[in-house]
């Protein structure tokens, strides 16, 4: 059983995208899936749930208090194998809990100036929460450099990277009104193959592993 944490102090980064998208993944492998919602202000994943007609991923909403209760009757529950906490921006108290409360901290950002200088903050809260973390770049323009030189700056800096990123693309944005994911919606598009493609990476960096679906059957 693992705790992923996706953080950003930033609004806009993809966090929601990435949350439900690494869900639907786990629970397609056979994976009891939960998502914690932090956010008490915008609620992206609760209303992403709404809108969802399968009970194949859970998502709570989770008051700063309640987040180390709920992730603690998870992890002893023995029913759970992924619990995702889903993060508000500009919140360092709920950044640095969940850093702490999580096995892998997930950091999204995008490769524009300002965005990259607010995650390096973000770093920071996590390395002295002690936990294992990987940065990620989402809304990667298709044109350009900004992708490469983002990633080669933080490598620079030795941060961990995400081999995989995502690029700026509308099957994302469109599938989360629906309730679903662009792997579900667009199975066969690019963002489905980036946003699968990065799950299995987050999978490696972590150590996590889900049964075959023969077995959870």
């Amino acid at each position: 059983m693992q705790v992923w944490a996706v953080i950003a102090q930033k609004g806009g980064q993809s966090k929601t995208t990435l949350s439900t998208g690494f869900a639907v993944e786990a629970a397609r492998e056979g994976a009891s899936v939960v998502i914690l919602d932090a956010d008490d202000r915008q609620g992206s994943a609760l209303y992403w749930s709404e809108r969802r007609n399968d009970d194949d991923v859970m998502v709570k909403d989770s008051s700063v208090a309640g987040l180390p209760l709920h992730v603690s009757r998870g992890r002893t529950s023995g029913k759970i194998d992924l619990i995702i906490i889903d993060t508000p921006a500009n919140s360092k108290d709920i950044a640095m809990l969940a850093a702490e409360q999580a096995d892998f901290v997930i950091i999204p950002v995008a490769p524009r100036g300002l965005d990259v200088h607010s995650v390096l903050q973000t770093v920071k809260q996590v390395q002295q929460a002690g936990t294992p973390f990987a940065v990620i770049l989402t809304q990667v323009p298709h044109q350009g450099g900004e992708g490469q030189e983002a990633h080669a700056g933080f490598a620079a800096k030795g941060v961990t990277m995400f081999n995989n990123r995502l690029h700026f693309r509308k099957d994302y944005y469109k599938a989360t009104p629906l309730g679903r994911t662009a792997a579900e919606t667009e199975p066969d598009s690019k963002a489905a193959a980036e946003l699968r493609a990065a799950y299995d990476e987050a999978k490696r960096l972590s150590g996590f592993t889900t049964k075959p679906v023969s077995e959870a059957a």
